[in-house]
C-alpha cells in the first residue's frame, strides 16, 4: 500500500504522496504562506522539504495533478515534469519513438533539428535546476550552526546527517542528467551567495565533482527496505557512478571501465536485487504493482489517488494509446501521440516477450509522422496489476517509473568487460546477458555472440522507452554517425549522418538571456 506524506515548498505548504514511508508527517496548520526562516522553525519542515526534493522527479506542482505549478507561465503544466521532458529528449531524438503531435518543439526532437528555443530543452533544464535549488536551500538550512541556532531537538538532530546525504545524492543525480544533456552548465551549490553569478563549468569539472559528491555519502544513506522504498540508497549511487564511468570516454575522453566494474559488481553481488520469478513476465516491471519488483533499484513513485500529474507514467501510457486501446490497459483515455519507429520493432525476435506492441489497425511503417496509426503502439507501460486488474485510478496509473533496473546493470557489466575493463570476465558477462534473455524467452548467446553491436541492440530490446537510448547511441558512436533511422533529419527514409553538435543539447535561450556569463554550446 502506498502511504501518504505531505510536503511544503520553500514558501507554501501543499500536499504530496508516495511510498517514502519514513517521511510521514502532517501539513503545516492552514497551509499558510510562510517566510523561509519561519518555515524552518517547524521541525516537520526537515522531512517535508526532503520529500519536495524527491518530488522534483515526479510531480509538476503543489496541488493535485495540476495546480500551483513549480514552473509557471506555460500552458501545459504536465509538460514541465521531469520524466516527460527528459524522456522526450532521450527518446524522441532516437530510433525508438516518434510523436504524432505538432506541438511546438516536438517535431524538432523527432527530426534532430532542435534549437536553443525548443521548449523541452528549456523544461528539462528548468526542472533539474529547480530541484537543485531546493537541495541547496536544504543544505544551507541544515548546517550544524543553523541547527544549533534553532535549538533542534536531539532526535531530529540525529536524523539530519542521513537527510543531508539523501539531498546530496539527489542533487548529484540532477547534475548528472544536466551534464549528460547540456555538458557545459553553471555550478550552483549551497555556497553561492545572493547576487553571485554562477560560473559555467565543463564536463571535466563536473565528472570529478560528481565522483566526490556521490562517494561522500556512501554508507550514510538509508538501507534498502520496504520502509525506504523510493529513497536513494548505496545501490542508487553505485548505479550513477557506474553510468558516469561507463560514459567517461564521451564525457572526459578517458577510459574508466575498470572503475565502472567496481561499482557494477557491488550491485550484482548484493542479495537485495535479482531477476526473480516475481519479475516474470517482463511486463510486470511496468505495471501497477511494479513496486513489488526485486530488480528496480531506483523507482520514481506514482500513485493513482495521491501522487499524480500529467507527466510521468500518465504521459508514457496514455500518450501511447488511443481511446479504443486505453481500457485494455487500465486507463480511461488515450492521447494518440507517441509510438514505435519500425527500427525498434525490427530488433525483436518473434518469440521475445519484451516486444510489447499493439498492431491492430496499425502499420509498422511510420510513413506519416503525424498519423498515430502510422507505427505500432507501445503497450509497455500499463495501469494493470500483475493479475490483470486495474490500478486505483483510471487516468493516473499506480505504476512507478523504473529509473534504474538490475537488467541495465547486467548489460552495463557485459559492455564494460567487452570494452576492456578489468575486474570482470567474459563468462560472467555472458551469464548475466543470458539471465536477461531467459526472462524474455529468447535463445541464449555464447561468447562469440557477445559483441558491442549485439549489446547495443540488446539494450534497445530490454530498455526501450526507459530514457536511456540517446545516451547509449552516443556512447556507441551511432547517434550522429554511421546509423540511419526513419525520420532522422526530417525525412522518412532517414539520414545516416547528422552534425556532431547534436550530441549535446543547446543551453536554453532564456538562460543565456538571464546569465550573460554563459557561453552557448558549439553549433547553436
Amino acid at each position: 500500500m502506498k502511504n501518504k506524506i505531505l510536503i511544503i515548498s520553500v514558501l507554501v505548504a501543499a500536499s504530496f504522496t508516495s511510498c517514502i514511508n519514513d517521511l510521514n508527517t502532517e501539513p503545516l496548520e492552514g497551509g499558510s504562506v510562510l517566510t523561509s526562516e519561519a518555515a524552518w522553525q517547524n521541525p516537520a519542515i526537515y522531512k517535508q522539504m526532503l520529500a519536495k526534493i524527491y518530488a522534483g522527479f515526479s510531480l509538476s506542482g503543489n496541488v493535485g495533478a495540476a495546480g500551483m505549478g513549480d514552473i509557471v507561465d506555460y500552458g501545459d503544466e504536465g509538460e514541465t515534469t521531469f520524466i516527460r521532458s527528459y524522456w522526450n529528449l532521450q527518446e524522441l531524438t532516437t530510433d525508438e519513438a516518434l510523436c504524432a503531435w505538432a506541438d511546438d518543439g516536438i517535431s524538432e526532437l523527432n527530426f534532430s533539428t532542435y534549437t536553443s528555443s525548443n521548449r523541452f530543452v528549456q523544461f528539462a533544464y528548468n526542472r533539474t535546476f529547480m530541484t537543485i535549488a531546493y537541495a541547496n536551500e536544504y543544505l544551507r538550512n541544515t548546517t550544524d550552526e543553523m541547527l544549533v541556532k534553532r535549538n533542534v531537538d536531539a532526535d531530529l538532530l540525529a536524523k539530519i546527517p542521513q537527510y543531508r546525504a539523501e539531498v546530496i545524492a539527489l542533487r548529484a543525480l540532477n547534475y548528472y542528467f544536466l551534464m549528460d544533456l547540456y555538458a557545459n552548465i553553471p555550478l550552483i551549490d549551497e555556497n553561492l551567495k545572493m547576487g553571485d553569478v554562477p560560473e559555467q563549468k565543463d564536463r571535466n569539472f563536473f565528472f570529478t565533482w560528481l565522483e566526490n559528491q556521490l562517494k561522500s555519502v556512501e554508507n550514510i544513506l538509508p538501507e534498502k527496505s520496504d520502509l525506504n522504498y523510493g529513497r536513494v540508497n548505496n545501490y542508487v549511487i553505485y548505479t550513477i557512478l557506474s553510468k558516469l564511468y561507463l560514459n567517461a570516454e564521451v564525457y572526459i575522453g578517458q577510459n574508466k571501465y575498470d572503475e565502472a566494474l567496481v561499482y557494477l559488481r557491488k550491485i550484482i553481488e548484493s542479495p537485495d536485487y535479482n531477476l526473480s520469478e516475481l519479475d516474470k513476465p517482463y511486463k510486470n516491471n511496468f505495471g501497477a504493482e511494479n513496486n513489488l519488483s526485486n530488480e528496480i533499484i531506483f523507482p520514481i513513485i506514482f500513485d493513482g489517488m495521491n501522487s499524480t500529474c500529467y507527466g510521468g507514467i500518465t504521459y508514457l501510457a496514455t500518450a501511447a494509446y488511443d481511446n479504443d486501446m486505453a481500457p485494455n490497459f487500465g486507463l480511461s483515455e488515450g492521447w494518440s501521440g507517441i509510438r514505435a519507429l519500425e527500427n525498434l520493432v525490427d530488433k525483436f525476435e518473434t518469440a521475445d516477450t519484451r516486444a510489447l506492441f499493439w498492431t491492430e489497425k496499425r502499420t509498422k511503417e511510420t510513413y506519416s509522422w503525424s498519423d498515430f496509426n502510422s507505427g505500432y503502439s507501445v503497450v509497455k507501460y500499463t495501469n494493470l496489476k500483475n493479475d490483470g486488474t486495474k490500478g486505483s485510478h483510471e487516468l493516473f496509473p499506480d505504476t512507478d517509473f523504473p529509473m534504474f533496473r538490475l537488467a541495465d546493470v547486467y548489460l552495463m557489466y557485459a559492455e564494460a568487460v567487452l570494452r576492456g575493463g578489468s575486474g570482470g570476465d567474459l563468462a560472467t558477462a555472458v551469464t548475466l546477458v543470458n539471465k536477461v534473455r531467459n526472462r524474455a524467452e529468447v535463445s541464449p548467446i555464447n561468447n562469440s555472440n557477445l559483441t558491442l553491436d549485439f549489446l547495443l541492440d540488446e539494450r534497445c530490446r530490454e530498455l526501450y522507452w526507459e530514457g536511456h537510448r540517446r545516451t547509449d547511441l552516443i556512447r556507441f558512436g551511432k547517434f550522429t554517425k554511421d546509423y540511419k533511422w526513419n525520420w532522422k533529419n526530417g525525412v522518412y527514409v532517414g539520414t545516416t549522418n547528422i552534425n556532431d553538435d547534436y550530441k549535446i543539447f543547446p543551453l536554453p535561450v532564456q538562460e543565456l538571456s538571464a546569465n550573460k556569463g554563459l557561453t552557448q554550446n558549439k553549433g547553436y
